[in-house]
């Protein structure tokens, strides 16, 4: 009987010692499960990618989204522009067959575009000045393009009064330029250029300031003569 009950011990102790593993082991491979659950890396979403716009899929998100501005280009305004070409001459032949001068040519009734940015260039042939008045005005240059003229390739903003020979004025308009008299050593020209804005339409008279006609004020002849050292600028809208 002891060595039954002794067997049978034997038998239970076996039992109890199996089921313990087994337990055992279903806690461990429970604890396993558990550490990899915890143990692997989360997966994280972005935010953006998972926004749906207007019930579409994420995949369409970008073709929805709104373009980047693009780049503001300066706009650069157009400038009407206008060329004029004169010459002055000291002498001009008449229709009677006198003599007259000096004048400008080939014409002293000029149209120009309203709003636009006129230049001129005169070539002047009457070589010599004749003075201005003391403190006259109209030995400076006003109301240009730059603030300046250019006599052969060199910027002026005013002349000495007693080297004037002519000028160029639309009293209307503030502009002046007085023409040099006193050419480079040998050469039987000058060539003056400078620009100028115009405004609205209209007629403007311009002439030269300068006395360089007859009498003896020197006002009188080309001076007084509309067609000679005074002419129009219609401004053509």
């Amino acid at each position: 009987m002891r060595g039954e009950m002794i067997g049978s011990n034997n038998s239970m102790a076996s039992l109890q010692w199996l089921f313990s593993g087994i337990v055992g082991g279903l806690v461990i491979l429970t604890l396993g499960a558990t550490l990899a659950v915890h143990m692997t890396p989360p997966v994280i979403h972005s935010s953006q990618q998972q926004v749906t716009t207007q019930g579409k899929s994420p995949a369409n998100s970008t073709a929805n989204a709104p373009a980047s501005s693009p780049t503001q280009q300066t706009k650069v305004s157009t400038v009407p522009t206008k060329q004029i070409n004169l010459s002055i001459v000291a002498t001009m032949t008449m229709p009677d067959g006198s003599t007259m001068g000096p004048t400008y040519l080939p014409t002293t009734s000029l149209y120009v575009p309203a709003h636009s940015m006129v230049t001129v260039t005169i070539v002047n042939y009457d070589i010599g000045d004749t003075d201005l008045p003391a403190g006259s005005p109209f030995a400076n240059v006003t109301n240009v393009v730059g603030g300046s003229a250019k006599v052969d390739g060199t910027s002026y903003t005013q002349l000495d009064i007693t080297k004037v020979a002519h000028t160029f004025t639309i009293p209307q308009l503030n502009v002046n330029v007085p023409i040099p008299g006193d050419s480079p050593t040998g050469a039987s020209s000058l060539t003056v250029t400078f620009s100028f804005m115009t405004g609205a339409a209209g007629v403007y008279d311009w002439r030269c300031m300068d006395p360089c006609g007859s009498g003896s004020s020197g006002w009188g002849g080309p001076m007084a003569t509309m067609g000679q050292m005074e002419g129009t600028l219609t401004v053509v809208a």
